[in-house]
């Protein structure tokens, strides 16, 4: 299959990230985009994780030039509130490449002795200040620094802090800077029809309400949940996860600020509520906030009252009654194929996890560079097999996805609501349930070696050890665990051994708090180093 000339059906984000990518990293391609003028974007997705850095450099962005366009901010860590026993408990996951206290003798072994030995020093909350010192304790104190002397050990700012962002701007500024001054031709139109080859397996002509016939070797569906394309014209079916994630509908509104310094966090808070949770990611000239909750167990107008109720606590009464409100609807699952014949499903188009993780933009533009990779060698000469390998890594990617979330709902201690009992007991989570190919991957082997022992957390050093440990599992949780069948002497030894390492950890935690006193806090770097030290804004 011999690619020269792609037609991207659709705009928004995905629309534009992935001509903007290819206009970029394959010059040999000629491709139009055509969108419609009638037919919304989501644009809920304001989220991102660290990965998108690959995805920025890909296209030599810096912070200072696309940043201001899309009144975007850092963001160093996911925080979650009440995931675990609804009692005002908050754990971080920060982002790292780089962890503290594994180079030392012992790493996690020594974690889990101290979590043992000193349970009221080294609580579920401590697991992410111990391994990411720097970074956990950045996005608590909401400082912000590019570290470039190199204080804070372990602490990247390229590839260590993600981005809150407008995706819809973000998707204009791709447009215009990007993907039309590389030659991208932009239409507007409406998709009605399409015509396909004598097997039927090819699209060969997509034809417009206003008459307009494209003709391209490849057609990239961005045409959101409706998939038009990808399972309405080539039938690639939608593998749904209602057993794995209960949450299907979103109510969503735009904050004003009130005190920008204090409430402009360099972290996505995460707050459970009793039928789902709410997310709140402060941008530049505005908090995007929103309640992910299910059908399944409240109705969207209850919904709507508990998300107010929440905001009047969380804000003021007055802006909870102002907030105007939109819904969503969210479908969880995936194409079976990304990639069938001529069509391509990138964005919702393909897949989607619900936003705990901000896994919406990351499978958009983690799928973008696979696509990438493929089409821009050997001149856009495409096998079956390479094909059939993009779509192997993309279901493998997005049901990690759907695994990481619902780990965050399956680890929970709540009881408190049908939903929550629904989440530990009924949710389809099991990494030893899945199929070959995922029980390989060495977090879901790690994570069950974390609640049965065996091993200590995941050697790697992923997500899911934040997560296990701020929902307080320990492979080893008990003194007597810890010093099981050992001398008088062994004891001494263990307790002088992790008593060096907690002298050596708080030793550093503290010199760590003494540097972040003298940093700005994230408005303030933000002011200075990328919104040109004018802090006007508009609220859109």
């Amino acid at each position: 299959m011999k690619i020269k000339t792609v037609t991207i059906v659709g705009g928004g984000s995905s629309g534009w990230m992935t001509a903007a990518a290819l206009s970029k990293c394959c010059p040999h391609l000629d491709i139009t985009l055509i969108e419609s003028k009638t037919i919304g974007t989501v644009g809920v997705g304001e989220s991102t994780l660290g990965h998108i850095n690959r995805y920025l450099q890909m296209l030599d962005l810096k912070d200072e030039d696309w940043m201001p366009a899309c009144n975007a901010t850092y963001k160093n860590s996911i925080q979650f509130t009440n995931f675990r026993e609804n009692k005002g408990e908050v754990f971080q996951y920060p982002f790292s490449d780089g962890f503290d206290y594994t180079d030392k003798p012992g790493g996690m072994e020594n974690w889990r002795q101290l979590a043992a030995l000193k349970p009221e020093q080294y609580t579920p909350e401590e697991f992410a200040r111990f391994f990411c010192t720097g970074n956990t304790l950045l996005a608590e104190q909401n400082k912000q620094t590019k570290n470039e002397d190199g204080v804070l050990r372990n602490f990247n700012f390229d590839w260590d802090t993600a981005y809150h962002l407008d995706a819809a701007a973000f998707g204009q500024y791709l447009k215009d800077k990007i993907a039309i001054p590389n030659g991208v031709k932009h239409m507007y139109g409406e998709v009605h029809s399409h015509m396909k080859d004598n097997t039927n397996s090819y699209v060969t002509q997509v034809l417009c309400a206003d008459g307009t016939k494209l003709n391209s070797d490849l057609y990239i569906d961005c045409t959101g949940f409706a998939s038009i394309m990808l399972e309405g014209w080539m039938g690639s079916h939608f593998m749904n996860f209602e057993k794995h994630l209960a949450n299907d509908r979103a109510w969503a509104c735009r904050l004003p600020y009130t005190d920008r310094e204090k409430q402009m966090h360099n972290v996505t808070d995460c707050h459970a509520l009793g039928n789902g949770w709410v997310w709140n990611i402060p941008l530049w000239n505005r908090i995007g906030t929103g309640y992910v909750y299910s059908t399944r167990f409240t109705t969207p107008e209850k919904a709507q009252v508990e998300f107010r109720k929440h905001l009047a606590e969380a804000h003021t009464p007055e802006i909870a009654e102002a907030a105007e409100m939109f819904e969503v609807k969210i479908k969880h699952g995936y194409r079976h194929r990304a990639w069938k014949g001529n069509v391509v499903g990138v964005g919702l188009s393909y897949g989607f996890v619900e936003p705990l993780e901000s896994t919406g933009l990351l499978t958009t533009h983690e799928n973008i560079i696979k696509l990438v990779d493929i089409l821009n060698t050997r001149d856009g000469h495409v096998t079956r097999t390479e094909r059939e390998g993009f779509n192997f890594s993309c279901e493998y990617d997005v049901k990690k996805f759907r695994d990481f979330v619902s780990q965050h709902y399956a680890f929970s201690m709540r009881e408190d609501t049908p939903y929550w009992r629904w989440c530990t007991e009924i949710n389809e989570y099991d990494p030893l349930m899945h199929s070959d190919e995922m029980q390989k991957h060495s977090q879901y082997v790690a994570m069950i070696g974390n609640i049965v022992g065996g091993h200590a957390y995941d050697e790697t050093y992923t997500g899911n050890c934040f997560i296990t440990a701020g929902m307080g599992i320990r492979a080893t949780a008990t003194p007597e665990l810890v010093l099981r069948g050992s001398s008088r002497r062994f004891e001494v030894d263990i307790q002088e051994e992790i008593g060096a390492v907690d002298r050596m950890y708080q030793q550093y935690k503290n010199f760590v708090l003494d540097h972040l006193e003298n940093l700005p806090s994230h408005y303030e770097y933000l002011k200075e180093n990328i919104y040109g030290g004018k802090d006007d804004y508009e609220l859109d």
